[in-house]
């Protein structure tokens, strides 16, 4: 690159990350922080197996999923789809030069989200509405 090419370039006065880069990325953090609960609320919301010492010394064993617990699953998998949209309209925001990309965690995120939302109405539908 000559040095006429290097002059007519605009500087690049970002020095920090702006506001809308920071909203992209805590609202990406925020989507993983749920889509992690929901893992965690759906191993508590499945029925207990029966086990060995379950089995011999008679306890009571519970084999229907938490309905409740299941609809908070559902909800808390809904904000973090639209987490992860507003994160990807943020970064869209921020496309203005050939050295911006799009977060690959958000897009990855979004379709997990809307996948596991998908599996939530085929799987649970009947128990959730």
């Amino acid at each position: 690159m000559s040095g006429f090419e290097r002059e007519r370039r605009p500087a690049d006065r970002r020095r920090q990350a702006d506001w809308v880069v920071q909203a992209a990325t805590i609202l990406s953090v925020v989507a993983w922080i749920v889509a992690i609960t929901v893992l965690f609320i759906i191993h508590v919301a499945a029925p207990e197996r029966v086990d060995f010492f379950t089995h011999v010394f008679g306890g009571q064993v519970v084999t229907t999923w938490n309905a409740q617990l299941l609809w908070v699953a559902f909800i808390l998998l809904i904000a973090s789809l639209i987490c992860c949209i507003a994160a990807f309209l943020f970064n869209m925001l921020r496309m203005r030069r050939k050295t911006d990309k799009y977060r690959k965690s958000v897009i990855f995120m979004g379709v997990v989200t809307l996948l596991g939302i998908v599996f939530f109405i085929i799987q649970f539908g009947s128990d959730l509405f």
